[in-house]
């Protein structure tokens, strides 16, 4: 009995070291993350994590030190798709949101998401003719922003010479426009 009840102990103890050895990856403070918490469902609508207004969801500042929400900045475009602030897996954000964007890239949507792609192939016909990726008007071609993270805009204000000359976005070759780099 003696064994059993010393075994039982054991488990229950690596159980819940374990659980908050997960909690802890959080690169948030427990109080922080109550906060990003309290105001995640409105937050998460934002397009880019500098976009969100902090006031508006009754915070002063951002929650977390710099480095937490470099984090959160670098990752928005993965993390805004969470329902809940709690569900993020922040090992596996830590594992893959250190990489550039040249290692980020998707050979068929380059720098850009699935949905952000398709948005700007429904474009790509009128703003393919702009001198400057930087001096499209979002709004007259129907889009509310320029698609993509502040990483996809940077990448394609960048090489919008040489991105412009495809005919049609899938015509891209994100693998030569990324290996060229």
């Amino acid at each position: 009995m003696a064994l059993k009840l010393a075994t039982f102990t054991i488990l229950m103890l690596s159980a819940i070291g374990m659980a908050q050895a997960d909690s802890s990856s959080s690169p948030f403070s427990r109080q922080d993350e109550q906060l990003m918490s309290s105001v995640w469902p409105k937050i998460r609508e934002a397009r880019d994590y500098d976009d969100i207004d902090w006031k508006a969801v009754g915070l002063a500042r951002a929650p977390g030190n710099s480095s937490a929400q470099r984090l959160m900045a670098d990752n928005w475009s993965r993390l805004r798709t969470e329902p809940r602030f709690n569900d993020i897996d922040w090992s596996d954000v830590r594992d893959s949101g250190n990489r550039t964007s040249a290692q980020r890239y998707d050979e068929e949507t380059g720098p850009f998401t699935r949905d952000e792609a398709r948005q700007l192939s429904a474009v790509w016909s009128k703003i393919r003719e702009a001198n400057s990726f930087a001096d499209i008007d979002w709004k007259a071609v129907g889009l509310s922003r320029a698609p993509g993270d502040r990483e996809a805009q940077a990448f394609t204000t960048a090489h919008w010479g040489s991105l412009r000359r495809a005919e049609r976005f899938d015509d891209i070759d994100w693998r030569k426009e990324y290996g060229d780099r």
